[in-house]
């Protein structure tokens, strides 16, 4: 994982823009834009937060901040990560109106930090997907197949999140 992170910290220059952080969650390859992502640490013990939904998994420290932590499956509506040695948590930078704020999300495993080439990269479908179409910003050609890359800023919406559940 220490590769994986330096990656995620190496390529913040003129190509940054065409690199993407893949990772598992589910059994399914998933990407983001790899400047969303400000860190990946390994899955620790989380804090619960009462009353949240249920993929509202709470509170981590990391590095000395408390940041509130999501399981991906769980947001999409599929279950809850299966936790192993693998399981990780991708630190994204999520604007809330102005105020810059980190959140974590728990994959099952990192898979790598690579480019897509602008001309592979396609409009999302409205359907056909296990996800909900909201969450996949768009397609991605890696590897000779297609893959979601998701939508941060759907799938951290602080005002979904922060939703109190009675």
């Amino acid at each position: 994982m220490e590769n994986i992170q330096e990656d995620v910290l190496e390529f913040k220059d003129s190509d940054a823009e065409n690199k993407y952080l893949f990772f598992l969650a589910g059994d399914v390859l998933y990407a983001i834009e790899a400047l969303k992502a400000s860190e990946i640490v390994e899955y620790n013990s989380i804090t619960k937060v009462p009353m949240m939904n249920s993929y509202v998994k709470g509170v981590t420290n990391i590095r000395g901040n408390i940041v509130p932590v999501i399981d991906l499956l769980d947001r999409f509506g599929l279950g809850d990560i299966q936790k192993s040695d693998k399981t990780s948590i991708v630190v994204i930078n999520y604007r809330n109106r102005e105020t810059p704020m980190q959140i974590g999300i728990i994959i099952d495993e990192v898979y790598e930090v690579d480019n897509i080439d602008p001309s592979d990269i396609k409009k999302a479908p409205e359907f056909g997907s296990k996800i909900n179409a909201k969450f996949i910003l768009k397609m991605g050609k890696y590897d000779k197949k297609y893959i979601p890359i998701l939508n941060t800023d759907t799938i951290l919406d602080i005002d979904e999140l922060s939703k109190i559940v009675v």
